[in-house]
């Protein structure tokens, strides 16, 4: 498994985020590549 870069610690806005987007059924594979692309494809509403 693959761990964030040092440089990269995720705050309680993107913890926040990475919970909805689970709720919305994202896998936590797609949640993790959304995160290493560093895109905004996904619109979390």
């Amino acid at each position: 498994m693959r761990s964030m870069p040092k440089d990269r610690l995720l705050d309680d806005e993107w913890v926040d985020l990475i919970q909805e987007a689970k709720a919305l059924g994202l896998t936590k594979e797609e949640v993790e590549h959304f995160l290493r692309n560093g895109t905004e494809t996904y619109k979390l509403v």
